[in-house]
């Protein structure tokens, strides 16, 4: 696959140099994937595909263009690089373009995972079984394996082969009108646990049996790794420079400043072995490392491509994203709790394990509401003594992971459709967080 990437990478390359472009950076994908879907305790839908596409971006003088082709037949090919030509005369030019770094020729980075069906199957099977036995009466969710092959050539000597595989199980647990979640994420499908993902849903379906009342106002909670990564997520993106510039970040003018809990500690990197998003280049062709975001609450640096780095007079961190840089992965650093030490620790308050409608009423500040699905739980003494319906946290972004009073030891890597970038972290106990009803509740 390496040469067939890279001769569609020299081929448009070549093409787009002869047709005037003074810079091009060429990165042609194959991705190679299988979903299983399962629903009331057995699969219902298997589906594979292998698309390979194209990004592109061109410069002409002082205009720049990004494109992508999903066609990549001959004749289709030629068409849409005729079309990027023609449409190039209506790009304004602009004086604030950086140059492409200076690149390398990167070492191939390949993997040894394949996609194997039966196990996958095996898996779904396994993590089925297990929340049946925890008391689930319906089981449902999707297994998702992937490997992504990515080659980049450019103008800058930029040249590198990267493979990537990563597998993704989500498991859902339903029984009556209550839900539990769980999953497991790795790079190797040996480093799954199918049978805990399985056990977690169906514990919390179960437990969600027991219905407590509770009222609106502040509270101590225990924050999961599934609702705690949704929400780690967002200041992830606060930290990517575009929406610093375009004011969309409640970390604007921050840097070097404690605006979070010293507990919190929070990297980028995309050259973690075990990160399911990690790649060798960026789309620059810089190399990508790791870069601590915050360090003991403190910010320390936004994400930055060349073009960002140049208006803010600092470097390229590796995470372009020609148009806005972003997160590859997220790691947090972990503390000294177990989960049963973390729901001591919380004595009173409330557990929480997934959240879905995260909604910003002003992302320049930070203040948002989200609300808590397939597990909310109250907790006294340290014990879960009933379920909660209709909780949703109505608070500050800055102010709730400010207020960090521990984080767990347990770090788990937590990927799924409401948390875009990877993430590896712990439970965390957060004091004095607003909770409202949400409607109908």
């Amino acid at each position: 696959m390496k040469e067939e990437l890279f001769l569609l990478a020299e081929k448009v390359s070549k093409e787009m140099r002869r047709r005037g472009a003074s810079e091009v950076m060429v990165l042609p994908t194959q991705n190679e994937s299988l979903m299983v879907r399962f629903s009331n305790n057995k699969v219902t839908v298997v589906q594979s595909w292998s698309v390979i596409s194209i990004d592109m971006l061109s410069i002409f003088g002082k205009k720049r263009l990004i494109s992508r082709f999903e066609n990549i037949g001959e004749n289709a090919l030629a068409e849409s690089i005729e079309r990027v030509i023609k449409e190039s005369s209506f790009v304004q030019e602009s004086e604030e373009l950086a140059p492409l770094p200076t690149s390398v020729k990167f070492k191939d980075r390949r993997t040894t995972q394949k996609i194997d069906a039966n196990r996958i199957n095996d898996y779904v099977s396994l993590a089925i079984n297990s929340a049946t036995r925890e008391g689930a009466e319906r089981v449902s969710g999707v297994f998702t394996g992937s490997i992504v092959r990515d080659a980049i050539i450019g103008s800058n000597g930029a040249e590198g082969y990267d493979e990537r595989a990563s597998f993704d199980l989500n498991v859902r647990t339903f029984t009556g009108d209550n839900s539990g979640q769980g999953l497991s994420c790795a790079t190797m499908m040996s480093q799954l646990t199918p049978e805990e993902a399985g056990r977690e849903a169906g514990f919390i379906v179960r437990m969600a049996k027991n219905p407590a009342k509770w009222s609106e106002g502040k509270y101590s909670v225990l924050l999961g790794p599934i609702i705690g990564a949704e929400l780690i997520g967002h200041v992830g993106d606060s930290c990517s420079a575009f929406n610093v510039e375009a004011g969309t970040s409640c970390l604007t003018g921050k840097i070097g400043k404690e605006v979070l809990s010293k507990e919190l500690t929070i990297a980028d990197d995309g050259s973690s072995k075990d990160g399911l998003s990690s790649r060798s280049f960026d789309d620059e062709g810089t190399p990508t490392r790791k870069t601590v975001l915050m360090e003991k609450g403190t910010l320390k640096s936004y994400l930055h491509n060349v073009n960002t780095a140049k208006r803010f007079k600092t470097f390229s961190t590796g995470n372009a994203g020609w148009i806005a840089p972003s997160a590859w992965n997220l790691v947090i650093d972990h503390g000294k709790l177990s989960f049963e030490e973390s729901l001591k620790e919380l004595k009173n308050g409330i557990y929480m394990v997934s959240n879905w409608y995260t909604r910003f009423q002003n992302y320049s500040t930070g203040d948002f509401s989200t609300i808590c699905r397939d597990g909310t739980f109250l907790v006294e003494d340290g014990e879960l003594k009933g379920s909660l319906k209709g909780v949703r946290i109505s608070d500050n972004l800055l102010k709730i992971f400010r207020s960090i009073k521990c984080m767990g030891k347990d770090r788990r890597w937590v990927r799924w459709w409401e948390v875009r970038t990877p993430t590896f972290l712990p439970a965390m106990v957060l004091p004095e967080v607003s909770l409202t009803k949400a409607q109908e509740s």
